[in-house]
């Protein structure tokens, strides 16, 4: 019976990936054990005792964005050195350090947090279409050809900035408008903002604002040669607009604060 079900077990364990470290368990010496039922059941005790005991504290599952295995490396980087690529799905061992988005194993290996299911952030909702930079560090955020830290980065969006519509969301991964994907946790969704309707009256155009009104200031100041960055005229007011909106205030002898009042809207000529 014993047998049976080791075997039985050692088989789900193949099947799952699970690993077990045996260092602390105190064997009996089985020679002085006083009868070979008493062995059996023993057998079986000590199998079920050290599933239950040593399943892993803070254990965590490899869960990678496209379904790849994750490397377990020498270090907390991509420049430490790969040992092994564990499956998607795998248990890892117990997690005994963390190191920003690194995650030391018992085993002495690395992996990459975001990656694994430990304390993983929460997904962006797809509703959250409008994001801006928001990364832990207040660095700027890698936009990537694909979805994963493997695809090389575009370009790099400083904190703060505001990121094109979100298109698609895969795991923690938005993909933008532009094709882009930038890892979702290091971004922040951009709080509402009046839309601008038309392109008169007395509204105000600042942060945040959107519409047919917005478009036709960043159109004015690109005609007025006043860059407002990669975004272009999007009709979104977002920093690039708002340091071109500075410049002209600045060089007219306008406010500088970044919104377009009536007077700036009047020397603009929208």
């Amino acid at each position: 019976m014993a047998l049976t079900y080791t075997h039985s077990y050692a088989s789900h364990e193949a099947t799952t990936g699970i690993e077990y470290d045996f260092s602390e368990v105190d064997f009996f010496e089985w020679a002085k054990a006083p009868s070979a039922l008493w062995l059996n059941l023993l057998a079986v005790g000590v199998i079920v005792t050290t599933i239950s005991a040593m399943a892993p504290a803070q254990a965590a599952q490899v869960n990678t964005p496209s379904g790849r295995c994750l490397h377990a490396r020498t270090g907390p980087s991509v420049q430490g050195a790969i040992v092994t690529c564990v499956r998607d799905g795998a248990t890892l061992k117990p997690v005994v350090e963390v190191k920003g988005d690194w995650l030391k194993l018992s085993s002495g290996r690395w992996v990459y947090g975001p990656y694994t299911t430990h304390n993983r952030a929460t997904p962006v909702a797809t509703g959250n279409r409008l994001r801006k930079v928001n990364t832990p560090k207040n660095g700027c955020l890698n936009a990537r050809v694909g979805p994963g830290i493997q695809h090389a980065s575009a370009m790099c969006v400083r904190n703060g900035a505001a990121l094109k519509t979100v298109t698609q969301v895969q795991g923690d991964w938005l993909q933008l408008a532009s094709g882009r994907w930038v890892y979702g946790p290091y971004t922040a969704p951009i709080q509402a903002a009046p839309v601008a309707q038309g392109t008169g009256g007395r509204s105000v155009i600042l942060m945040g604002t959107r519409g047919d009104a917005v478009k036709a200031v960043q159109a004015k100041l690109v005609e007025l040669k006043y860059g407002i960055g990669p975004g272009g005229v999007d009709g979104i007011y977002g920093p690039d607009t708002k340091q071109a909106v500075e410049a002209f205030q600045k060089a007219n002898g306008l406010t500088v604060d970044g919104i377009v009042g009536p007077a700036t809207k009047q020397r603009l000529g929208v």
